[in-house]
């Protein structure tokens, strides 16, 4: 009886075992049969595209960058001048994810440079530091010739692809470089800034000038291709999955020509120069020496190239023009006469003996010498021959707020807003600045550098050109601008145009802008800058020469300025301001004025003077 009870608890825990292992099957079976549901019907489709993009490849076409002109642009011409173009090329790049191992892609890198310049090392180190599933260009700028080679050995270069890629081409070299700019690859941190805004990885980025400036309108939007791949990767069929559409062109406000002439006459110097239609803001030309060669810094492993640059003492990255600050010495002189004339705190006819120098009374009398004796002059007189011992005289007697005031007036103490990046604003020094900075009060020693442009006084370049527009304008300042128009990528519409935008407006008297005009007028005629009186058209300017140290008897520790103007006498909309500054130039008679003539003669030659001698 025992032994028949044990034998049905031996039944009944297998038949329970039984059914136990039968619920398991059965739930294994039904979890695979709602598996198989999903799979075919519900996400079917899904993995169906997933396993055709394992077939697929897709490779960026990267789109054209707009081409920039000069101002002399015309659809009806066939020889417009072009500063920046495209030329057809080929990039090398691959997807790391793609090979099985970092020692298999290792391997394909040092087959495939054999036949292309590669540095494998550079491209493994890229390698480790992105996201193995993005796409890494292995070499930029690959002859088609190099490329056929590759596809036709595509059992060997596993992995290995191709786009279309053109390269940035700057036709002039160094002679835009500080208007155009140049291109490079977008770094981490740009990439994450702008990829908001449609910016791939891959893609390159205006790195200054209009180049950074304008890159949204020059840069394009980007294609793709399709290529069919079989399971050893090899390519069998290929289809473009969107066309790349070109990037917008421009046309700049300079002048070839006129920019040659500039670019030309500093050979051999350090310094900018800046033309400007004063009625408008246009810069016709504009130049800083020394500057840098863009095509021989766009490639994709230029570091050491900017490395050499940056390193450059001469510091060819410079805009001289708009990042630059200096004395702006005599020059400044017409500040000084505006604001005293314009104050009523001097008269243009008040004589002043100038015998050489000047003695500044205080605890001990100061002996400040001039470069000339030049005896009982006027103001006129003294602008033109650029009497330094009248201008002490004047800023001694008038102060230096009211001085200050007219430099801020002018904007010498703040940016232009040129549509270049980088500009930085100039400094005008006041009595609670030098109080706060300098833990001491203002003297008139400083009043007095102050009205000839020297002490703490600094300024741009371009500053000193607005300066000569509002003077030309009647008090009126436009915004300086580089781009004339920006055009569709066929040039067959204008999208955007150049207008003339007013910045500032001073107001002047009549009979002040018509002194200091005859006294640059006279520089001209029988001056420091006479040197232009011999050209065909009547100009007007002021020199300056600008000390950098304490060293009276050194002429190479000095810079030397000139500013001014053409034709003397005309409407502001048919005038040119002219400023060139030279680093270390002795004097601004020496140096400064001949490439000022130059460049006005290159500008009488190309029409934009009427010719009346």
């Amino acid at each position: 009886m025992a032994q028949t009870s044990f034998r049905s608890q031996m039944v009944e825990a297998f038949r329970v075992r039984v059914f136990f292992y039968i619920g398991i099957v059965l739930f294994v079976f039904i979890v695979v049969i709602f598996q198989l549901i999903n799979l075919q019907f519900v996400h079917g489709a899904e993995y169906v595209e997933r396993a055709r993009s394992n077939m697929e490849d897709f490779v960026p076409i990267v789109a054209s960058r707009g081409e920039v002109f000069d101002r002399n642009f015309s659809t009806a011409s066939g020889n417009n001048k072009v500063i920046v173009s495209n030329r057809a090329s080929f990039n090398i790049s691959t997807v790391p994810a793609k090979f099985n191992s970092k020692k298999g892609m290792q391997a394909a890198l040092v087959r495939l440079s054999e036949i292309v310049d590669l540095d494998v090392k550079s491209v493994m180190k890229e390698y480790n530091a992105v996201n193995p599933w993005q796409r890494i260009i292995i070499r930029e700028d690959v002859s088609f010739e190099k490329i056929v080679k590759i596809a036709s050995h595509k059992d060997i270069y596993v992995n290995i692809d191709w786009e279309v890629a053109p390269v940035r081409v700057y036709n002039y070299g160094s002679m835009f470089s500080h208007v155009v700019g140049y291109i490079g690859s977008i770094s981490k941190k740009e990439f994450l800034e702008l990829k908001d805004k449609g910016y791939r990885y891959y893609q390159k980025l205006g790195k200054s000038g209009i180049e950074r400036q304008y890159d949204e309108e020059l840069r394009g939007t980007d294609g793709s291709v399709k290529r069919i791949v079989d399971v050893r990767n090899r390519t069998e069929g290929e289809e473009i999955g969107f066309q790349p559409v070109s990037g917008n062109n421009v046309v700049l406000t300079l002048d070839l020509e006129v920019q040659k002439a500039a670019f030309e006459a500093f050979e051999g110097l350090v310094g900018s120069a800046i033309v400007i239609k004063a009625g408008t803001g246009e810069v016709i030309s504009l130049v800083s020496k020394p500057g840098y060669n863009p095509n021989a810094i766009i490639s994709k492993n230029n570091q050491a190239i900017i490395r050499k640059l940056y390193a450059d003492t001469t510091r060819p990255f410079l805009n001289r023009v708009i990042q630059s600050k200096y004395p702006p010495a005599s020059t400044f002189k017409l500040v000084t006469a505006i604001s005293a004339l314009e104050e009523e705190k001097w008269e243009a006819e008040r004589i002043v003996n100038c015998p050489g120098y000047f003695v500044l009374k205080g605890m001990r009398d100061t002996i400040i010498y001039d470069y000339a004796v030049f005896g009982r002059i006027n103001l006129i007189e003294a602008i033109g021959k650029s009497a330094s011992v009248y201008f002490y005289t004047m800023g001694y007697k008038i102060g230096p707020t009211s001085i200050m005031n007219y430099a801020n007036h002018f904007g010498l103490n703040e940016r232009s807003g040129i549509d270049l990046p980088g500009e930085v604003a100039g400094f005008v020094p006041s009595q609670k600045w030098k109080r706060k900075k300098l833990g001491e009060g203002w003297y008139d020693g400083d009043t007095i550098n102050l009205a000839i442009g020297q002490g703490f006084l600094a300024v741009t370049p371009i500053s000193m050109a607005n300066l000569v527009c509002g003077i030309v304008n009647n008090g009126i300042i436009y915004r300086p601008q580089v781009v004339k128009e920006i055009r569709s990528p066929d040039n067959s519409q204008v999208l955007k145009a150049l207008e003339p935008e007013k910045i500032r407006e001073i107001p002047l008297t009549p009979s002040t802008l018509n002194v200091i005009k005859t006294g640059m007028r006279l520089s001209v005629k029988n001056g420091t800058s006479r040197r232009l009186s011999y050209l065909p058209v009547d100009f007007a300017g002021k020199t300056g020469t600008a000390q950098t140290r304490s060293v009276r008897d050194s002429k190479y520790t000095q810079h030397g300025w000139f500013i001014g103007y053409g034709p003397y006498g005309a409407a502001p909309e048919d005038t040119y301001v002219i400023m060139v500054m030279v680093e270390y130039g002795i004097a601004g008679a020496a140096t400064a004025v001949p490439i000022a003539e130059k460049v006005f003669a290159k500008m009488i030659e190309q029409g934009y003077f009427d010719v009346q001698k």
